[in-house]
């Protein structure tokens, strides 16, 4: 498949790991200038050689999700290094709470909303202007296949988060779908993450009430997340607007 992505330019925010920095050099591999956004900047760093060490060109930002100004100055760096911004992705979560609504604490639940549904907001406010200047493109989500779709017990914050994402996600792509902006969410059943593979280095069994849920039983690699990213970035995703498109094994398929 060609993506014709040549001489674009893409923000990825969170490319320091996982799926992020293996969007990153997906992007590169197709002629796409990248700008890596990343809190921790050894990790940022290091996509960005990995990067160059193959040709492909990418220069690093720090950034912390949460913080407008940050958001706004990675924006700046794309523009004014590479001429544009034609593709996005906010790549940021966590989950700090496993309790169930009535015991989670006002602190965890605002680190969350924070964390994972107002980086989005920030993200998607500053780079659809930056696009509309570039004459259109494309953002990308993470949102959750689970917990963005429908709610647990012992998931309430994060639910709430993940829906928050995909509320702005349809909401901005409403506003935008006749001036060239598309906006997507991704949502991942349980990913093999390098931090999940540390737990499962101890206990192999660690697991396995989460595979329980994937129809498929087993854990989602990072490369069909980051092929999905791919596809929505590109021509060939271009009547897609406004959904979550979700790489979860057939859970969401009851």
């Amino acid at each position: 498949m060609e993506y014709n992505m040549q001489g674009k330019s893409a923000l990825i925010i969170g490319g320091g790991g996982g799926s992020g920095r293996l969007t990153s050099l997906m992007l590169s591999q197709e002629g796409v200038n990248v700008v890596v956004g990343d809190i921790n900047e050894e990790d940022g760093q290091e996509t960005v050689a990995i990067i160059k060490e193959a040709g492909g060109e990418a220069c690093f930002i720090r950034v912390n999700a949460v913080n407008e100004e940050d958001i706004i100055a990675a924006v700046k760096l794309c523009e004014d290094k590479y001429g544009g911004l034609h593709y996005a992705a906010n790549i940021v979560g966590t989950n700090l709470d496993w309790s169930d609504i009535t015991t989670v604490s006002a602190e965890n639940f605002d680190k969350m909303m924070q964390i994972c549904t107002r980086s989005v907001f920030f993200g998607i406010k500053h780079q659809i202007p930056a696009m509309l200047r570039s004459g259109g493109g494309s953002i990308v989500n993470m949102a959750c296949a689970g917990a963005g779709r429908i709610v647990k017990p012992f998931q309430g914050s994060y639910s709430t988060c993940k829906f928050g994402v995909l509320a702005l996600t349809k909401t901005a792509a409403l506003a935008f779908a006749d001036k060239g902006i598309r906006v997507n969410c991704v949502g991942p059943q349980v990913m093999l993450s390098t931090n999940l593979q540390k737990y499962l280095d101890k206990d192999p069994h660690f697991a396995d009430n989460m595979l329980a849920e994937v129809p498929m039983n087993r854990f989602i690699e990072y490369r069909e997340v980051s092929s999905t990213y791919m596809f929505l970035f590109s021509e060939w995703a271009g009547a897609i607007t406004g959904m979550l498109v979700n790489v979860d094994g057939g859970d969401s398929a009851d």
